[in-house]
């Protein structure tokens, strides 16, 4: 596999930087005294639509030919990519499908609605349906994770990091399907190979560290395993966020559904943010002490989104 050089990563996030926030990164001197460390928070749930989605949405769209632009593009997603993708779409005039489960939060697919996208729920395979309508309709499949463009899309977050943070010692990434920690920890590792990230995945959706442990690309039932973190929640791994994550990834963390309530709480009362689940899950390896980490150690963590509704916060406590 061929990966991009850090040029490359630069040009992207050049490319793309008109069209969405760069995101700021706070500390918590309360944080840092607690846990004696030097605790960074890239705060992408202030991003657009509220996610890290964006980025790689916006990217490939761009990558697009003008016929794949006229035709107009799917996705399939529960609900962060959906609305990343609606949103860019509409930025561009382009118009957008976007299969989402039919028990996907109201909240997302109105929002998904809202951005411009012409929402399909259904309760068969997502991919399957997805592929259907592409056969038909002749769509560009826009890819949650498994799509250079979006892996590359979502390199340009390290690149911010290291505009602010010269060094880090440490970084933790939440892991669904991948395409996040992929070009964020290519970056990180072109920029230093010794940084060490760890993703941090949900015991109750583990396809990443399963795929892993087998070498292949590994399927998940998410009907069956059910996780707060919903948008962690990959039906499958990639076939290129797996050889990304073989390569970058020095090592993944589980966690379960009660830490990361406990994190989102953490992060609520001590850094002032809502997070969704997923974003707080980054922190748990920290405030439960799964790694060991050498104290004053500099670390990012990556909140990665906050589109949660109120009525699931309040269901958590």
């Amino acid at each position: 596999m061929n990966f991009p050089s850090l040029n490359v990563y630069k040009g992207i996030r050049e490319r793309i930087s008109s069209y969405i926030h760069k995101t700021p990164i706070v500390q918590s001197k309360n944080v840092n005294k607690t846990f004696g460390i030097d605790a960074h928070f890239k705060l992408e749930l202030f991003q657009k639509t509220g996610s890290f989605k964006v980025r790689g949405a916006v990217n490939k769209i761009l990558s697009l030919s003008n016929n794949d632009k006229k035709n107009g593009v799917i996705a399939i997603s529960a609900g962060n990519h959906a609305q990343a993708v609606a949103w860019s779409s509409s930025l561009f005039g382009i118009k957008s499908k976007i299969v989402m489960p039919h028990n996907a939060s109201k909240t997302k697919i109105n929002a998904t609605k809202s951005y411009g996208g012409n929402v399909i729920l259904t309760s068969e395979n997502m991919m399957d349906v997805c592929n259907e309508i592409i056969r038909n309709e002749k769509l560009t499949m826009v890819h949650p994770f498994d799509d250079y463009d979006v892996i590359n899309g979502q390199g340009s977050i390290s690149l911010e990091v290291l505009d602010k943070l010269k060094y880090v010692d440490n970084v933790f990434i939440s892991i669904g399907g991948g395409g996040l920690i992929s070009g964020m920890s290519h970056v990180f590792k072109l920029y230093n190979p010794n940084i060490k990230i760890f993703g941090v995945e949900p015991i109750n959706s583990d396809v990443m560290s399963k795929s892993l442990k087998s070498g292949k690309v590994e399927s998940f039932d998410t009907v069956k395993n059910k996780t707060i973190a919903d948008t962690l929640a990959a039906p499958f791994s990639g076939k290129i966020t797996l050889e990304y994550v073989k390569r970058f990834v020095d090592d993944i963390i589980l966690v379960s559904e009660s830490e990361m309530i406990n994190s989102l709480k953490f992060m609520i009362e001590r850094l002032k943010i809502v997070p969704e689940p997923s974003a707080a899950a980054c922190f748990v390896p920290i405030l439960n002490n799964k790694i060991s980490i050498k104290p004053n150690s500099k670390c990012l963590i990556l909140v990665c989104g906050g589109n949660v509704d109120v009525t699931t916060i309040k269901s958590f406590f």
